[in-house]
C-alpha cells in the first residue's frame, strides 16, 4: 500500500515507521537501517563523539514504538501508529541510563480525547500523568537544510543485498525486532505534502558516517539537528521511499521494500498507484526518508505543552502586585 505526496516521490510507510493506521496509501516504514554495517547490534546505546547527547536519552517506548518527550509532561510521536494498547510511555534504563519508568498516559487530556494531534500534519501529542526529569527543547527555526541529523527507531536491522549484476545497490527491510537504534544523515530538502512539511534526508553510500535511512518500527522516533552546541528536535520519523520492482508488471507480486543508495535500474511505485523506472546511471540514485517537520508546527505545539497558570494564581498574583505597588507609593511619599 502506497500514496502519493505533492512534489514527493512514492514512499511507505507503517510500520518503521511501524504505522497501526496503514491506510489505503500507505505503507510502513521499517526500521534504522545503517550504510555501513548490518550487525544489528550496533548502535543500539547511547551516541557518543560527535553524536553525544543528540535525543537519545528524551526517547521512549510506546507501544511497539518510540515517542520523544517535549515538556514537563508532554511527549510527541506520529499520528500514523495509532493509540498503542499500553497506556503507558517508558524512559528504559538503555535511554537514561539508570532503570526503567514508566510513566501512564493521561486518558483525560483534550477533553478526553487524550491527545492532541497537530491538524494537517501526522503529529500527535499526549499528556502524562507524572513529570518528566528533562526534555528536549524543539526547533523553531528555518535553517534545517543542511544540518546534520540523529535519528532513532525500533525497526529491523538490514536484510539481503539487492543488487544488479556484480553491483550492489542496497539491501531489503526486514521486519521491526523492536530494539531502539540510532543513525546519522543530513537533511537534504523540505517537502510540502497531504501531511505538512516533510524534511527529507537522502540514503548515500557514505562510509563511516552512520548514514542511517528509516525502516519499519521507526515510526514516531524522534530526528534531532544540533544548532551551535544544543541538539534540538526538528522531525518526528514518518517514511521513507517504496515499493521497488525490477518490472512493472501487475500482479506478479514480486516488488520489495529495501533501503537503497542507489535505485537506479529499479522501478518504483505500486501495482495500484504505478510504476516509475529510474535509469540505471553511473551516478548513484538514492532513496531518501522523510520525518513530520516541528518547526512548521511548532506554536500549536508550545501552546499545547506550556502550562497556563489556574485562574486563582492569577488573580493572586495580581493582588500581590497591587500590594507591592502600594508599599512601594507609600515608601516614595514617606521619604524611604
Amino acid at each position: 500500500m502506497h500514496f502519493r505526496l505533492s512534489a514527493i516521490p512514492r514512499f511507505m510507510l507503517c510500520p518503521f515507521v511501524g504505522l497501526m493506521a496503514c491506510v489505503l496509501t500507505f505503507n510502513p516504514v521499517m526500521a534504522i537501517v545503517l550504510y555501513d554495517t548490518g550487525n544489528p547490534l550496533d548502535n543500539t546505546s547511547a551516541p557518543t563523539g560527535t553524536y553525544q547527547n543528540s535525543g537519545w536519552e528524551w526517547q521512549g517506548k510506546y507501544g511497539a514504538f518510540l515517542g520523544t518527550m517535549i515538556g514537563e509532561q508532554h511527549f510527541i510521536t506520529a499520528q500514523h501508529i495509532g493509540v498503542q494498547g499500553t497506556g503507558t510511555f517508558v524512559s528504559t534504563a538503555d535511554f537514561n541510563g539508570i532503570s526503567d519508568v514508566t510513566y501512564t498516559i493521561d486518558s483525560s487530556a483534550n477533553g478526553g480525547t487524550g491527545y492532541w494531534n497537530i491538524a494537517g500534519t501526522d503529529l500527535r501529542v499526549f499528556k502524562i500523568n507524572e513529570t518528566f526529569s528533562s526534555w528536549a527543547p524543539i526547533y523553531t527555526g528555518g535553517g534545517e537544510i543542511g544540518s546534520t541529523l540523529v535519528t532513532f527507531g525500533r525497526g529491523g536491522a538490514r536484510g539481503a543485498e539487492v543488487t544488479l549484476g556484480p553491483d550492489l545497490h542496497g539491501w531489503l527491510t526486514t521486519g521491526s525486532d523492536g530494539v531502539a537504534r540510532w543513525g546519522a544523515n543530513q537533511v537534504s530538502n523540505i517537502f510540502t505534502s497531504g501531511v505538512g512539511d516533510l524534511l527529507a534526508a537522502e540514503f548515500n553510500a557514505s562510509p563511516g558516517q552512520n548514514e542511517a535511512t528509516l525502516s519499519v518500527g521507526d515510526s514516531g522516533g524522534g530526528l534531532f539537528i544540533k544548532v551551535g552546541a544544543q541538539w534540538y528536535l526538528a522531525g518526528v520519523n514518518y517514511a521513507a521511499d517504496g515499493l521497488f520492482d525490477t518490472n512493472n508488471t501487475v500482479g506478479d507480486f514480486s516488488e520489495f521494500n529495501a533501503a537503497l543508495f542507489d535505485k537506479g535500474g529499479f522501478y518504483e511505485g505500486s501495482d495500484g498507484t504505478g510504476w516509475t523506472f529510474h535509469a540505471n546511471t553511473v551516478s548513484d540514485k538514492p532513496t531518501q526518508f522523510y520525518a513530520s517537520r516541528i518547526s512548521a508546527s511548532s506554536a500549536e505545539i508550545l501552546t499545547i505543552i506550556t502550562p497556563v497558570p489556574e485562574p486563582g494564581g492569577l488573580v493572586l498574583i495580581g493582588l500581590s502586585a497591587v500590594v507591592l505597588l502600594q508599599r512601594r507609593r507609600q515608601s516614595f511619599r514617606t521619604g524611604f
